[in-house]
């Protein structure tokens, strides 16, 4: 099983203007790396290169990707995804169909694996349950509109293990839920890195969460990496003003 998935010297652009400048990373499973900054400062954009999905109008100029030392090209990139590399979007209803049940989604996911009729379905309702339904036979009959933003949180995040990939991309997975169901979210992907050994890329831009989570911190600030360190060392020694100044804010926040 792979261990460890790198990105190197990575330059993105749109047109003239560069919008990732020199970013290498190492994710490493059983382990969490948050990356945290500001939006708009190349997190997202980093993590769908590492996908090979970067958006229309977004180049990239430079740069490697390798899987336990291995160089991939772009088609090695693509077949990453799904297999090794699982995606957890800011948006899960972007990631659906609005026309396909939830049950369909799966079939057809796990189709690729080889899975069909009985077994698919034996499959599916064992990642329903594991990411925390509880009642799973209910859930396949389902379209997306029909289910609250954290139980698609949870199909996603089901959708995303049919494969059994050994990394987790997470792009703000609790953007936009209430606090409950960050909570859950969070502590679901948790429970992921410490029993499946998934080593998780967590995208974010608030300090509880990286405390809670990361073993790792890499801040962004203007496309580039300004600071990487253990997250306990980040807390108590931030390096970059960029660091101190988001330390300073999340404790003005949460500590007044």
């Amino acid at each position: 099983m792979s261990r460890v998935l790198t990105v190197s010297g990575l330059h993105l652009a749109a047109g003239a203007r560069a919008l990732v400048q020199g970013v290498s990373l190492s994710l490493r499973r059983g382990q969490v790396l948050a990356m945290l900054g500001r939006s708009g400062g190349g997190k997202s954009l980093t993590t769908l290169a590492l996908l090979d999905l970067l958006p229309a109008g977004v180049s990239r100029l430079g740069g490697e990707v390798s899987l336990d030392g291995m160089v991939l090209d772009r088609a090695g990139q693509a077949a990453l995804r799904g297999a090794t590399l699982g995606y957890v979007q800011q948006a899960p209803r972007a990631g659906f169909n609005p026309l396909v049940s939830i049950g369909r989604h799966f079939e057809e996911t796990l189709a690729r694996e080889g899975l069909r009729g009985g077994a698919a379905r034996r499959r599916m309702l064992e990642l329903l349950r594991d990411v925390g339904f509880e009642a799973p036979d209910s859930v396949p009959r389902l379209y997306p509109s029909q289910l609250s933003g954290g139980m698609l949180q949870r199909a996603m995040i089901a959708l995303t293990l049919c494969r059994n990939p050994a990394f987790l991309l997470a792009d703000e997975p609790t953007t936009d839920l209430d606090l409950v169901v960050q909570a859950q979210i969070l502590d679901l992907l948790d429970r992921l890195v410490a029993e499946r050994g998934i080593g998780l890329l967590l995208v974010t831009h608030d300090l509880s969460v990286v405390a809670r989570l990361a073993d790792e911190v890499a801040v962004m600030e203007d496309g580039t990496i300004v600071e990487q360190q253990p997250v306990r060392s980040f807390f108590d020694t931030p390096r970059h003003p960029r660091s101190r100044a988001l330390l300073a804010a999340h404790r003005a926040l949460y500590e007044s």
